[in-house]
């Protein structure tokens, strides 16, 4: 059956959504448990991202740190660049479960915002949320290293 749905979401014919719910239960016990909580974490998002900006062994995957730029985005909907020593950065990790980024990966335009929610407790009292603007190719090249890795 994971022969199947590997071959489908080659095909196009499901998305990472509709494959990894159905392929965790699948793969219990037939790989490791670092490869199971990978592929939780890329369902579900990443819990421990705030890690990538605090250690240099964060232990998180490479292939998902994006160049791109922090924007608080209030909840009027306007932006304005984050004031904060991890917005100095030129790379950030984007933590969102990985159907996000093929939602965002699909809207138009050339960058995308991918809202990252483990910036929540550093800007609550600012009255808004974090988002990392990036290319939209660079969202393609993340979906793509994984679905890679996941068909291996």
């Amino acid at each position: 059956m994971f022969e199947d749905l590997k071959r489908r979401l080659l095909s196009g014919e499901i998305s990472f959504t509709q494959a990894l719910p159905e392929a965790l239960p699948q793969l219990r016990g037939k790989i490791t448990d670092d490869n199971l909580l990978w592929l939780s974490s890329e369902l579900q998002g990443y819990a421990d991202a705030l890690t990538f900006y605090q250690s240099p062994n964060h232990g998180l995957p490479a292939y998902r740190a994006v160049p791109g730029a922090l924007y608080l985005m209030r909840q009027d909907g306007s932006f304005e660049p984050l004031n904060h020593p991890y917005a100095a950065r030129d790379r950030f990790f984007l933590s969102a479960p990985i159907h996000w980024l093929e939602e965002f990966s699909n809207l138009q335009g050339e960058d995308s915002l991918v809202e990252l929610q483990e910036f929540g407790a550093f800007v609550a009292k600012m009255g808004g949320g974090v988002v990392c603007s990036c290319p939209k190719s660079e969202l393609k090249r993340i979906i793509a290293t994984f679905r890679n890795e996941f068909i291996k």
